[in-house]
């Protein structure tokens, strides 16, 4: 079966089309609207997870460089803070979910948080 390609663009969409946060659909109920659009299983577990958790908040015009996540970070002291917090951090200074994921993650790397 062709693997097709989507942006989270697209997944909220889709979603948005069928009314899914209105209508308070579940996770599973999210996947199904986007496996029949044609995203793999994958595809929709990830897109329907970060369109019910961070709806249109997800999408960011907002970029960050390696010095400005460890400046902003380093002001959060995020060395002494849970992930998730450090994530909602970046998230309410506008970057993306996963902009910020990625961005804590290479943080905690960096600064000997995590195992290399």
């Amino acid at each position: 079966m062709d693997s097709n390609r989507f942006s989270q663009r697209e997944y909220n969409r889709i979603l948005d089309t069928h009314n899914a946060q209105l209508l308070s659909l579940s996770q599973s109920e999210s996947e199904h609207l986007l496996m029949q659009s044609r995203a793999s299983k994958g595809q929709a577990k990830n897109g329907a997870y970060v369109y019910l958790r961070s709806g249109r908040n997800m999408i960011s015009s907002r970029k960050g460089s390696r010095e400005e996540y460890d400046r902003i970070l380093g002001n959060f002291e995020a060395k002494t803070k849970a992930p998730q917090d450090c994530i909602r951090h970046l998230e309410s200074l506008g970057f993306g979910y996963r902009q910020a994921q990625t961005a804590v993650y290479n943080y905690r790397k960096r600064n000997g948080l995590i195992g290399t």
